[in-house]
């Protein structure tokens, strides 16, 4: 049912001391960047050779769910994507054993944290491309 590890989103106070972390220290290579103003959030990709990535978040006012989230749980991952062969497939197998799920019916699965060792688990098709991928090829980050 799983495939490989897709992607983890990581959640952070401030988008540019998480990419001066992430690129700057860590040696990273930032890939693209976006803000999503109607959620209140700046993102910031770091690309693998093998299409998997991480991706950091960070809200951009006060009344975003991710400035919510930022303080219930402060900075820290917030999201483990698995590549799944067949969503429809992965979210019948997983609910016949029980798994809390969110979003079944959409295109956007998740495995509750409750089931999963407190860690929120997204299944992504495989065969579903990343948008920001494409826009990150065309854009340049420095």
């Amino acid at each position: 049912m799983f495939g490989k590890f897709d992607h983890v989103v990581i959640l952070v106070s401030d988008i540019e001391a998480g990419i001066r972390t992430w690129a700057g220290q860590i040696g990273m290579t930032l890939t693209h960047r976006s803000d999503n103003p109607q959620v209140g959030l700046a993102v910031a990709f770091f690309k693998f050779a093998d299409n998997t990535f991480i991706e950091l978040v960070a809200p951009t006012r006060d009344d975003s769910p991710y400035a919510e989230m930022l303080r219930e749980r402060g900075e820290g991952l917030r999201l483990l994507s698995f590549q799944v062969d067949d969503l429809d497939v992965a979210v019948a197998e997983l609910s016949g054993r029980g798994v809390a799920l969110r979003g079944v019916g959409t295109d956007r699965v998740f495995i509750e944290p409750e089931s999963a060792s407190g860690i929120l688990i997204q299944l992504w098709p495989k065969d579903r491309p990343h948008r920001w991928q494409a826009l990150a090829s065309a854009v340049k980050t420095d």
